[in-house]
């Protein structure tokens, strides 16, 4: 058996190659989300410390910072998922028989899960970046809290907005995900499809295998009949 005869060869090469780099783009925005969040809290900082000398900010944005790492860990999984199945149908032709078998059922496993983690977490992310805001505190020198109403009134100053779904970046990290996962919906369906044809084709084989030994084993009872029967005439 060829590589490229294995079922659906080229369409799912394809599809895996694009769930790996959509995979990989999502968790790029993942950390460029994160890097440019801590910019922008520096020049939030330095906003508010020209404007009012001492007075120090807390910028809180644990949850849309959690959301977006679980969000990477997923795309990292699917990432490795879809380079292990384009690996696999690569060298399907050098892998033995009894390995052929069992690759698909767990390709399929892997992306299964896969592509549901990918769904849970985007789904999570976007409902943070376009429901939630950072959590803002600002402190005088003397360490005394400042009221929340002259700390919203300070971000207008300055031109900045607490809401997650006001930053292009935040944003982003939002949409990559359904890109991703749309290729991972699409690899799952072709591998599944993919393990549907080999297991009939398999089973087709051992049928005529079956079949072939049936047709062999009557012929040669039929040869063995015939040389008693010339064998008796003999005598």
């Amino acid at each position: 058996m060829t590589a490229s005869s294995a079922p659906l060869y080229t369409v799912r090469l394809v599809v895996y190659f694009l769930a790996f780099a959509a995979a990989n783009v999502t968790i790029g925005s993942v950390f460029n989300a994160q890097h440019q969040t801590g910019i922008s809290k520096a020049r939030t900082q330095a906003g508010v410390s020209k404007l009012t000398p001492g007075v120090t900010v807390d910028i809180w944005t644990s949850d849309v910072w959690n959301a977006g790492m679980v969000e990477g860990i997923a795309h990292l999984f699917l990432g490795a998922t879809a380079a292990l199945a384009a690996f696999a149908l690569l060298f399907s032709s050098r892998v033995p028989q009894f390995l052929r078998t069992g690759m698909l059922p767990l390709l399929l496993a892997l992306w299964t899960f896969s592509t549901i983690f990918v769904l849970v977490t985007s789904v999570i992310t976007t409902i943070f970046v376009e429901t939630r805001q950072a959590k803002v505190t600002a402190y005088l020198p003397n360490g005394t809290k400042m009221p929340d109403s002259l700390v919203t009134a300070f971000s207008k100053q300055l031109g900045m907005s607490p809401e997650y779904s006001t930053f292009g970046y935040l944003k982003f990290m939002t949409i990559a995900p359904w890109i991703a996962l749309l290729f991972a919906v699409l690899s799952t369906i072709l591998t599944f499809v993919a393990y549907r044809r080999s297991a009939t084709t398999t089973a087709d084989a051992e049928l005529a295998e079956r079949k072939a030994a049936a047709a062999a084993q009557e012929v040669y009872g039929q040869s063995a009949e015939a040389i008693n029967i010339d064998e008796k005439r003999s005598v």
